[in-house]
């Protein structure tokens, strides 16, 4: 007996004792654990600062990287990417990549404490308005858009945000394009991600017809427009308003914003007239043209000139035509359905527009000939778009 307890005790004492509750071991253990989540999200969080945003910011102020460091970078990260010439959007992506990390992991750390967090993000927005911290805005943007990208609103909302009260406070005209370009890529994400929302279509039917098409600097963004996306802006406009109304009929979900659905279904008729205005805007302009080089003796540019501002006439007015018939189906619809009548009287209004114009430029293009140009010119006018 006093063997077999004897060989207990040794067994007992061979045994490690028990480490203390929040013992030194632990704390060591834990602060290591924690020291390895920091120098991980480091290692992802640097690089991507290094070699993702920071191009992006360059780029936005308007420099570019040498080529060869181009090079360099794109071995890495992706060419695009590296030189900056084109917009991160971490909410967009389809798939996960570098870029989202940083994005993916503060969404899963914060948990439950999402909802302060985005509250702090919009009060961040107004402070980085009153500093005109126009980069910071940026990143707070694609925050919020991250953590409220469910909300067809945010979507329609942020670029607005940024088109209509960012761009005031630069001078050059390329840089404001380019910022709105930004917010196009903004608007176009939100549309992929909720393709049944009308209101993010006519959010950006708005910042083409009336930012970029009607503004104070709308000569050079209708040129801008132009060169990269190879049409009007009004036409542009038009689809994205005509996408609007087609989809609202058929889901109901242009939201509650102030506008009520005859006055957004009109925008779409405005377009039109305002595409039928510069199309015979562009043909005054060539006619004026041709002219100047008749005067000048230069009669081969003069009558290339002259056809060429025919064939703008005749386009100008099959989109008056076009714009009649909007403006007429408009009128007749909300008739029906109880428009009040003073609306009712801008679309009648509108069509007789359309339709005077369209009468008088087809007059115009039936009497019309080289010879009789300069006589004829002296009756003609440019249109102006409001």
């Amino acid at each position: 007996m006093s063997d077999a307890s004897s060989d207990q005790t040794m067994d007992r004492a061979a045994l490690p004792s028990p480490t203390p509750e929040g013992s030194p071991r632990d704390w060591k253990r834990s602060g290591l654990l924690a020291m390895a989540v920091v120098v991980l999200l480091a290692a992802v969080a640097y690089p991507v600062r290094r070699y993702v945003v920071e191009p992006e910011r360059q780029a936005l102020l308007g420099y570019r990287e040498p080529p060869g460091r181009r090079l360099a970078l794109a071995s890495q990260f992706g060419f695009d990417t590296a030189a900056g010439s084109r917009v991160r959007l971490v909410p967009g992506l389809p798939a996960l990549s570098l870029g989202d990390l940083p994005a993916q992991t503060v969404m899963t750390i914060l948990g439950g404490f999402r909802g302060p967090y985005v509250v702090r993000l919009w009060i961040s927005v107004q402070d980085a308005k009153q500093r005109r911290d126009t980069f910071e805005l940026l990143d707070l943007y694609k925050k919020i858009l991250l953590f409220q990208g469910d909300y067809p609103g945010v979507w329609s909302f942020v670029p607005w945000d940024m088109v209509w009260n960012v761009p005031v406070q630069w001078g050059s005209l390329e840089r404001k394009y380019q910022w709105m370009r930004t917010a196009i890529v903004f608007v176009n994400e939100g549309y992929r991600r909720h393709p049944q929302s009308a209101e993010i279509m006519e959010a950006m039917g708005r910042i083409y017809s009336e930012k970029l098409g009607r503004s104070q600097e709308a000569d050079y963004y209708r040129k801008r427009i132009e060169e990269d996306e190879g049409r009007s802006v009004f036409r542009i406009a038009y689809d994205w308003y005509d996408r609007c109304r087609r989809t609202n009929d058929r889901y109901n979900t242009l939201g509650h914003y102030g506008l009520t659905k005859p006055v957004v279904y009109s925008q779409a008729c405005h377009c039109v007239s305002y595409y039928a205005k510069e199309l015979a805007q562009r043909s005054y302009d060539t006619f004026q043209s041709s002219l100047e080089a008749r005067e000048n003796g230069r009669e081969a540019e003069s009558l290339a000139l002259y056809e060429q501002g025919l064939a703008q006439l005749l386009e100008a007015v099959k989109a008056w035509d076009w714009a009649r018939r909007e403006w007429g189906n408009q009128a007749l619809r909300f008739e029906k359905e109880g428009v009040p009548a003073v609306l009712d009287e801008r679309y009648r209004h509108f069509y007789g527009e359309a339709d005077d114009a369209n009468h008088d430029l087809e007059a115009l293009c039936l009497l019309l000939n080289y010879d009789n140009l300069p006589e004829l010119f002296d009756y003609m006018y440019r249109p102006e778009i409001e």
